[in-house]
């Protein structure tokens, strides 16, 4: 069961989307074979779909049903905060784990409302949500392994180079989000340097990988030195238009 956002995925067979699993649940048609039905949950579905499915179930009766593994309920969303996000829809990671300082992995979640696929047509994933996902599990992997050891600053981070493969699709199912850290620089804790492999793997397929090296550094530096680029470019703007 898939989000209806991504009904070009759902083949209607094997593959349903909230609504069309709704249907068939609610219509009767769903308990009309006597089988039991076995549910995986795909990407978009939240605990008001699994609620709404277990209501329906039980008003048509009839139809057994499980869920293969947890539900979406089940799984912990990592808090906007530690992937730089304001907005929890947009958080790409859930169940984080620190295998070590230096090693992190996490469960793909994409929110049936996230931003990056609002405007996506085909059956696989934007490839943007599978970059996107690599920044946030380097962000998250500084700020659960890190941040605690550092002054109370706040921190941004600054992306020096993305060096990207892709191995194949990403389709609307569960996947894994990998991080280590090859080689970090802690000497100066106002621009803390790291260099990491990253990749998104989905069953036993590399999705995409990436070499990466970016910058924490230091909020008020960052803000200083965009105040003055903007205004900058303010000014090379208008200077421009103002040539006879």
């Amino acid at each position: 069961m898939v989000a209806d956002r991504f009904a070009q995925f759902a083949d209607g067979e094997q593959v349903l989307t909230v609504s069309e699993l709704m249907t068939l649940v609610s219509s009767g048609a769903a308990a009309e074979s006597g089988a039991e039905w076995v549910l995986h949950a795909g990407q978009g579905t939240e605990r008001p779909d699994w609620d709404a499915l277990e209501a329906a179930r039980a008003a048509a009766g009839g139809l057994r049903i499980r869920f293969a593994g947890p539900a979406p309920l089940a799984s912990r969303p990592v808090p906007p905060s530690a992937v730089h996000k304001n907005r929890a829809e947009n958080v790409l990671l859930a169940d984080l784990s620190n295998l070590s300082r230096t090693h992190c992995v996490a469960a793909l979640r994409v929110h049936r409302n996230n931003e990056l696929i609002l405007d996506h047509t085909a059956r696989h994933v934007s490839g943007m949500v599978v970059i996107e996902a690599m920044r946030q599990i380097c962000i998250a992997q500084f700020e659960t392994a890190y941040r605690r050891d550092l002054p109370s600053y706040d921190y941004v981070g600054v992306w020096r180079r993305m060096n990207v493969t892709f191995g194949g699709f990403l389709f609307a199912l569960p996947a894994t989000v990998v991080c280590e850290i090859a080689d970090a620089d802690l000497s100066t804790e106002t621009n803390l340097r790291f260099r990491v492999a990253t990749s998104v793997r989905q069953y036993d397929d590399v999705v995409a990988s990436a070499e990466i090296e970016y910058s924490m550094v230091r909020q008020e530096r960052i803000d200083r030195l965009e105040r003055n680029k903007a205004a900058r470019a303010v000014r090379t703007q208008l200077a421009g238009l103002l040539e006879p």
